[in-house]
């Protein structure tokens, strides 16, 4: 009876946990089907012309279209969204921790960076392009450049905003620098991580595709411009919904990993 109830008790709190990770996703899925159905009952309301907003329906009709190859062009943004949020990814949280791990570092290096940052990264897709060639390596450089400084930023202040008192005690105990960074710092810097890479997820799709604009052949980026030049807004709205669909997977693939590792944020949420 009591490895019943132990059983029992084992599955209600896998189900509780289940439930708790798919309904944190229901609203905003709601919001979505709402957009939709505004959308298209606005095209057949008033009666838009497709050239000017083209309803739903014609917009997923052009991914039955072969001459625009969907398949072949999805997965070229998407290799280059996801090396693009990975290297971010990696070079934003190193760059971090040597800005936090010496005053010294964080005088020299942080302000280049801020320097980079203001640089606008349409202007230099011509360099890469002239360095790297064409290809999807141009594109994920431009992505990264527009996606790692929020990276860095957060991490750093997760970093460095923690408890001195808690800082004083473990120096106390004769932690080294790495033991503080690994036990006290990176756990404390978690949820300004998963923030940032929330808006890496974001800005990677964005990069990607402003590169795609000016240094490619394939890819969403690519088609929209073909797009516009044939005057086909069906296929140009077909490739937002990719791309808008990429951007909304990897957000809610960070958010899910977040939720994971960080269950007490969770619990704290849903008491707020």
């Amino acid at each position: 009876m009591g490895e019943q109830a132990g059983s029992g008790g084992r599955t209600t709190g896998f189900a509780a946990k289940l439930w708790s990770s798919v309904s944190y996703y229901v609203p905003s899925t709601l919001a979505i089907v709402a957009l939709i159905l505004i959308w298209h009952f606005s095209v057949t309301l008033f009666e838009i012309k497709e050239y000017i907003l083209p309803s739903p329906g014609a917009a997923v009709a052009t991914f039955f279209d072969p001459k625009y190859r969907w398949g072949y062009n999805f997965l070229v943004t998407f290799y280059e969204i996801a090396g693009a949020f990975a290297i971010s990814t990696v070079l934003g949280i190193a760059l971090a921790v040597l800005i936090v791990w010496n005053s010294f570092l964080e005088r020299t290096i942080l302000p280049l960076l801020v320097l980079f940052n203001t640089l606008p990264k349409i202007a230099l897709a011509p360099l890469f392009v002239i360095w790297l060639g064409y290809g999807i390596w141009p594109n994920i450089v431009i992505a990264v450049t527009v996606s790692f400084f929020p990276v860095v930023v957060n991490t750093a202040a997760g970093l460095s905003n923690v408890d001195e008192d808690l800082l004083d005690l473990v120096r106390s105990l004769k932690a080294r620098k790495w033991q503080i960074f690994l036990k006290i710092r990176f756990p404390n810097a978690m949820p300004y991580i998963f923030t940032a890479l929330e808006l890496n997820a974001t800005l990677s799709v964005v990069g990607a595709v402003v590169g795609e604009f000016v240094a490619s052949e394939a890819g969403l980026g690519a088609l929209i411009i073909v797009g516009g030049v044939t005057l086909s807004t069906p296929s140009i709205f077909a490739a937002l919904i990719l791309i808008s669909a990429l951007g909304l997977l990897l957000y809610w693939a960070v958010v899910a990993v977040g939720r994971f590792l960080m269950p007490w944020e969770r619990r704290g949420n849903a008491k707020s």
